[in-house]
């Protein structure tokens, strides 16, 4: 993401969370030390992020060779290589779009999965998110600025990508891993997560079995386009864009754990979700 977009981001949600109406029914939260870890660590990881992406351009890149699978998916699965616009994806804005959309999307679900005082719900899920995807991008930039990989346009076609207009300071070797699809596929596992859950409270048995494939199905499937529409555009190398998808699932299931409140499965006899990662901060 835009370095300036993440802090506004998790200021607002922060402060979202500490003037949320108090709920009246008991569940969990998240202590004040732990927000403060989540905070610190998602705003730790993005200044290192920048400052590793900032020095890795002033050097060459330093992964040219392309495997044999990378250059076989950027020959066959992609049209020719041109320095025009090749997608929608193609730009910083479609990336911001599509993670806000997810953000207003999981705000949504968890409105509708705790209909009684929802407000600081809402709140903390807004902070994970938002923390975990800043975390996520200060990773991805650390990544990229150590890495220093030459894009497939660069790679394959220096002379056409040598008439684009200008794309920025080091661009070029900024490959692994794709960002645009990391974030897709954080914000889809993280509001797949979220209206699992909202499914399993609302939904019979008999409606579970029957339309619990509907939100991986339409989320990854549009977050496998975003990967896939990056090799379209010779942005990025199927590894980059494979290594940013596990990456970006991995984030979303480990910050979405961090929500300890109770979930309950109704739908399958009371059986309790249980996600993937579990981690505790402990000061």
């Amino acid at each position: 993401m835009i370095s300036r977009f993440r802090f506004a981001q998790v200021i607002v949600v922060y402060a979202f969370l500490l003037f949320a109406s108090t709920p009246t029914t008991a569940r969990e939260y998240l202590e004040s030390n732990e927000v403060v870890a989540l905070l610190s660590s998602s705003i730790g990881l993005s200044l290192l992020g920048d400052h590793f992406l900032d020095t890795g351009v002033k050097h060459g890149p330093r992964w040219t060779e392309p495997n044999s699978l990378d250059r076989w998916v950027a020959r066959n699965l992609a049209p020719p290589p041109s320095h025009q616009q090749r997608n929608f994806m193609q730009s910083a804005k479609a990336a911001i779009v599509n993670v806000a959309g997810g953000g207003l999307f999981v705000a949504a679900t968890d409105a509708a999965r705790f209909d009684n005082a929802w407000g600081r719900d809402v709140a903390q899920d807004q902070l994970l998110y938002w923390t975990g995807l800043a975390s996520l991008s200060g990773v991805q930039s650390i990544v990229k600025g150590v890495v220093a990989r030459q894009r497939p346009l660069a790679r394959l076609a220096p002379d056409t990508a040598a008439r684009r207009a200008h794309v920025g300071r080091g661009h070029d070797q900024r490959s692994f891993w794709s960002g645009h699809t990391s974030s897709a596929f954080y914000s889809s596992t993280f509001l797949n997560l979220r209206l699992r859950d909202l499914m399993r409270h609302k939904l019979t048995a008999e409606q579970w079995d029957s339309w619990s494939w509907v939100s991986p199905t339409v989320l990854f499937g549009w977050a496998g386009w975003i990967g896939y529409s990056r090799i379209h555009a010779y942005e990025h190398w199927f590894t980059d864009v494979a290594v940013g998808a596990v990456a970006g699932w991995a984030f979303a299931e480990l910050f979405a754990s961090f929500d300890d409140r109770s979930k309950i499965d109704t739908a399958s006899g009371g059986a309790k979700a249980v996600p993937l990662f579990s981690v505790s901060f402990q000061f």
